[in-house]
């Protein structure tokens, strides 16, 4: 990226990048970016490294893998916001206060994380598919059954069957199991659906190509 791209970030811009572990798969970082320094850009984020509301100064380098999410309505108090947090020395929490929610805090009021949404979203979708798959698996797809079937007598060279009797026999036959096929629809089910919330439940303001 370079320094005329760098300079389009104004006060109170709402940046984001691809986490640095695991090739940027595993999470985002966001940060709110206040302004430029004498050593390079000052800016405000909820740190889990510093478990709370830090400022800090990144380098011309350091601030290029950063691209624009949002830009707020008011830039003067979304920087106001942030600054408050950083004096209130507000803490860092994974699920309820993290770097994406104070980030959406201070830009537009509403603190919630599009992050821990998908990965609840994963978490419960994942569990609901794989517990129909033990179970599909636990009962198996088809069982075994007894059942009385009646079969012509053969005595007297074919003169009881020919004039009608019979008599019971059981025998074993194999039937499909009603909750093992269930729950491996439902397995399936699952699956697609968790397919389906992969593929389409990214954040539409966030762009993988740089």
């Amino acid at each position: 990226m370079t320094i005329q791209m760098l300079q389009c970030f104004e006060p109170g811009d709402h940046l984001w990048k691809m986490g640095g572990r695991f090739r940027g798969k595993l999470y985002d970082h966001h940060l709110i970016y206040k302004q430029r320094c004498a050593d390079g850009h000052l800016i405000i984020e909820n740190s889990f490294r510093a478990r709370g509301v830090v400022e800090k100064c990144l380098s011309d380098n350091q601030l290029s893998v950063y691209q624009l999410y949002e830009r707020p309505a008011d830039s003067a108090a979304c920087l106001a916001k942030a600054e408050a947090a950083l004096v209130e020395k507000r803490g860092y929490s994974l699920l309820w206060y993290n770097c994406e929610t104070f980030a959406n805090d201070c830009t537009r009021g509403n603190g919630g994380s599009m992050q821990v949404r998908r990965a609840t979203g994963h978490v419960a979708l994942l569990s609901t598919a794989a517990s129909s798959a033990v179970t599909s698996a636990t009962v198996g797809l088809v069982t075994s059954t007894h059942k009385t079937v009646h079969v012509s007598d053969q005595g007297c060279f074919g003169l009881w069957k020919w004039l009608g009797y019979t008599h019971p026999v059981v025998k074993t036959v194999v039937v499909h199991h009603p909750a093992g096929i269930a729950a491996a629809a439902g397995a399936a089910c699952g699956c697609c659906v968790w397919t389906v919330f992969a593929a389409f439940g990214r954040d539409a303001k966030k762009s993988r190509s740089r």
